[in-house]
């Protein structure tokens, strides 16, 4: 990418002064390798995102951001609602909350390549996948409304998984504040039989194997070691999430004159967090926030289901569950005082090169100093 602009202010953090528009500076963490191999449309975005109200602080890009929707892939940003920050459907995303979840196993390499094939089949019989894919469960109105409120907490108490995997699970496997009530008619009907389901693009129920450990006690802690079989989940709210974004990035867009704000793409649609159409957008993420984690805690019960039925042993344990493309309310203290921040991100789980994964290994050091 072109360095124009761009200041290294460590080994693996660069800056981008504000001017113009921009409210605060663009911060991107990449090493050298990194950011000469970046395409330039990332840092243009992350600059873009500096110029939304409210913005505090810095809009930064991780070592893997690239060309997103409005938000580069891999940015995030946090915006203060009581200095008119501003909520952007856009830089949220559309496949709200789609995240990962690691899931342990008893098995190794031998294991599994005894019965791939025959294993690999019962895999693709008992979840779902591919575009517009549904699965065996089909949910009723009050049924829909509980998931949209309970999240993973709903799926456990349907008898979806075990309440354990609650602890691994971000916010406990259930967001606060989520408003079905904001969620339209069309939306609902996307997911009526979409819940344990995985859908296309590049969501995947993978079985890996670790190939390297970079931290001996922690992963000692998690009870992993080289050679141990995992099964990692990667989807997020299906066509419900995609419905939510694009209906409320239209409203946003027409929106926006009347609340003074033109941003410099039409991607970043926004409205103020504080405004009524910010706050509805915020209790229909939130319920595509629970969708998402209900699925995915389905799709944890639908796999240790065909796991069971090769590997009495398996016993597949969760390890964490953790979304991108959300939007979480967090509270910091500045200047003394405690204030409440909204804070966006959008990111997808690559497989990363070596480089890459050696730089965001010690890129929480260097966001510590800037």
């Amino acid at each position: 990418m072109d360095r124009e602009g761009l200041e290294q202010i460590g080994d693996y953090a660069w800056r981008i002064a504000p001017e113009g528009e921009m409210w605060v500076p663009a911060i991107i963490f990449a090493d050298e390798t990194l950011i000469a191999d970046m395409d330039d449309k990332a840092p243009e975005q992350i600059v873009n995102v500096t110029t939304l109200p409210g913005i505090v602080g810095a809009a930064y890009a991780m070592p893997d951001a690239h060309w997103g929707y409005g938000f580069p892939i891999g940015g995030g940003a946090a915006f203060d609602p009581e200095e008119g920050g501003v909520i952007s459907a856009g830089g949220v995303g559309f496949d709200i909350s789609c995240g990962v979840r690691l899931l342990t196993t008893d098995l190794v390499r031998a294991d599994i390549e005894a019965v791939k094939e025959g294993f690999a089949h019962e895999l693709s019989r008992a979840i779902p996948a591919g575009l517009g894919s549904t699965g065996r469960i089909e949910l009723d109105d009050a049924a829909m409304n509980g998931m949209l409120t309970g999240g993973a907490a709903w799926a456990v108490g349907e008898g979806y998984g075990r309440a354990e995997d609650l602890a691994r699970i971000e916010d406990q496997g259930c967001m606060p504040g989520a408003k079905p009530e904001f969620v339209s008619g069309r939306a609902r009907k996307r997911q009526y039989r979409e819940m344990g389901t995985l859908g296309s693009g590049n969501h995947y129920l993978e079985v890996q194997e670790v190939a390297e450990i970079f931290d001996v006690d922690a992963a000692r802690a998690f009870g992993l070691a080289e050679g141990a079989i995992v099964a990692m989940i990667h989807c997020g709210s299906r066509g419900f999430g995609h419905q939510i974004g694009t209906e409320f990035l239209r409203e946003m867009a027409i929106a926006a004159p009347a609340h003074g704000i033109e941003p410099p793409d039409r991607e970043l649609a926004c409205a103020p967090l504080e405004s009524e159409l910010g706050q509805r957008y915020l209790g229909a993420m939130r319920a595509g926030i629970n969708c998402a984690l209900a699925n995915r805690q389905i799709l944890t019960h639908l796999a240790r289901g065909a796991f069971a039925r090769f590997f009495a042993e398996a016993d597949l344990k969760v390890i964490y569950d953790v979304s991108h493309n959300t939007c979480k309310e967090e509270e910091h203290k500045i200047d003394g005082r405690r204030r409440r921040f909204l804070c966006t991100a959008r990111a997808r789980p690559e497989r990363s090169a070596p480089a890459t994964r050696d730089c965001l290994s010690r890129c929480a050091s260097a966001a510590s100093r800037c």
